[in-house]
């Protein structure tokens, strides 16, 4: 008697991975992939596809990881699968992933999150081979009953340019090689002290975009910052920082933006790959006078804009 399959859902929630190119532009597709090109990767499982309202990374907000997440366990509760595959963007997928590691790890089922750095129909595209060793781990991961162990990020490495993994818990936002790299626990050392007023300070110009030193309002790159709160007053320079893809929150920037265009503030993206795609984000925030800075660290972004 043949074995019976085992069931994995794949979700789609947007990405390079699920994008094309037109115009010269990457703009996000419909869900082209089904079930037959799935078998076809790996023709060991049944395959449910959820394809739910996708997002850019570099655009995610709090809600739309929270929608995202209730998508994806209502989903897991109809189809009951073995696995799960999320396809995801990769710019904000770490911040995605500590979300869902947290809330979806009680389910004691197989995750693998991955995108990839260029769209699939793109020469030497990534998005292949991520999906094959995605699938690879869940398969294993099933096979020895490892449950939520498996929880982790499948990426592709500039430098071995191979597909690798990275756990969920671990992960940090990729750099811009669009390498993601593991955090290394330093907590168990006792030099840092979580509760302690100068590490409260730290996350609070964290979160606040640094202040404004010396006259440069730094903006970084997290999903949801509340743009609308922050001040321009003392500010002569806007420094975005960029997700590794050359992008940046192009929604919730692009009053901030304005507004500094209207006050003769000069705003500055970066760091920003010399070579490599134009996603509409990036390509909204240039018809809006942000002025892109390639090919330099965020060091270098840094004197630039304060030198003006």
């Amino acid at each position: 008697m043949a074995k019976a399959k085992s069931n994995i859902l794949v979700v789609s929630l947007g990405g390079t991975i699920t994008s094309e190119i037109r115009s010269g532009i990457v703009k996000q597709s419909s869900f082209g992939w089904d079930e037959k090109f799935f078998e076809k990767l790996d023709g060991r499982f049944n395959y449910s596809l959820a394809a739910l309202a996708g997002y850019s990374s570099e655009n995610a907000t709090i809600a739309d990881y929270r929608k995202a997440i209730l998508g994806i366990m209502s989903a897991m509760k109809s189809t009951e699968p073995d696995a799960v595959l999320i396809l995801h963007g990769t710019d904000s997928i770490a911040y995605f992933a500590h979300l869902a590691v947290r809330v979806l790890t009680h389910l004691n089922t197989p995750v693998i999150i991955t995108g990839s750095k260029l769209p699939p129909s793109q020469t030497k595209s990534d998005a292949i081979k991520n999906l094959k060793l995605s699938l690879g781990f869940l398969g294993a991961a099933i096979e020895g009953k490892i449950g939520s162990r498996t929880f982790g990020i499948i990426f592709n490495d500039s430098f071995t340019e191979g597909s690798v993994f990275v756990r969920a818990i671990c992960s940090m936002s990729p750099d811009i090689m669009g390498d993601i790299k593991s955090f290394n626990d330093e907590t168990s050392r006792k030099e840092a002290d979580f509760k302690s007023r100068e590490y409260v300070k730290r996350v609070e110009n964290f979160i606040a975009g640094g202040g404004v030193t010396e006259g440069l309002l730094v903006i970084p790159a997290a999903p949801g910052l509340p743009y609308g709160s922050f001040s321009l007053d003392g500010v002569q320079a806007l420094l975005i920082e960029s997700y590794h893809s050359g992008t940046a929150d192009s929604n919730g920037l692009i009053e901030l933006v304005r507004e500094a265009k209207n006050r003769n503030i000069p705003c500055y993206m970066g760091p920003v790959p010399s070579q490599g795609n134009v996603y509409e984000s990036r390509a909204a925030l240039e018809k809006e006078g942000v002025i892109v800075l390639k090919g330099m660290p965020f060091e270098g972004c840094w004197a630039e804009a304060v030198l003006g």
